[in-house]
């Protein structure tokens, strides 16, 4: 049975989690994955790193991440799966 109480009680937020930065602009958000991940890989082209952070920038469990912090996962996995 809902309460009144359970009808006002906050509902956790996303953006409250480990490692979460809001980027209101995904076009922001793409620059600055694209940027990191051409940084991290320069044989990366600017237009390949672009379309991935575009096609990462879909997926809300990436999006709710800071940019930065997704593309150097993304390296990360890269180069645990190149050993």
């Amino acid at each position: 049975m809902n309460t009144s109480f359970d009808q006002t009680s906050p509902t956790p937020s996303r953006w409250d989690q480990e490692g979460v930065e809001y980027v209101r602009s995904n076009m922001d958000w793409c620059a600055r994955c694209s940027r990191r991940m051409v940084g991290l890989n320069p044989g990366l082209t600017a237009e390949q790193a672009l379309d991935l952070a575009h096609e990462l920038s879909l997926d809300d469990s990436m999006r709710c991440k800071s940019p930065e912090r997704v593309a150097e996962d993304l390296h990360q996995v890269q180069l645990e799966t190149d050993d």
